[in-house]
């Protein structure tokens, strides 16, 4: 059975055209023979799945779920190409440390820390 992975794109800042290109390169590559990709965009509007037709479905931030044809998914992982806040800053991962939900950038208190440039001199 293939993991499912969200994609976590967007942001709150202007930061967010280059994570929406940095996600459409990810979504080429990744191999669909391995893995169910799911494309959740993370904006000043909210938390929405994406789909390929365009169409936008609310995510449950309950759980971090999305339901698509009355079929609840959860992920597997999760895949943070979101730039700047909540994804550079350590929200984004104390909210999937909370949820037990893995993902692939350093810990929250590692971006919180990084993320403030003068913490890091």
């Amino acid at each position: 059975m293939k993991k499912k992975i969200a994609l976590v794109t967007g942001g709150y800042s202007g930061e967010s055209v280059i994570s929406y290109k940095s996600a459409e390169t990810i979504r080429k590559n990744i191999d669909p023979a391995k893995w169910d990709c799911y494309l959740i965009d993370i904006n000043p509007e909210g938390w929405f799945y994406l789909g390929d037709q365009g169409e936008k479905t609310g995510v449950d931030k309950n759980d971090f779920s999305v339901t698509l044809n009355g079929e609840k998914i959860k992920f597997d992982a999760v895949l943070i190409g979101l730039h700047g806040t909540p994804g550079e800053d350590g929200k984004l991962q104390g909210y999937f440390d909370c949820l037990k939900i893995p993902y692939t950038t350093c810990d929250a208190a590692s971006s919180a820390l990084t993320f403030n440039k003068r913490f890091t001199i």
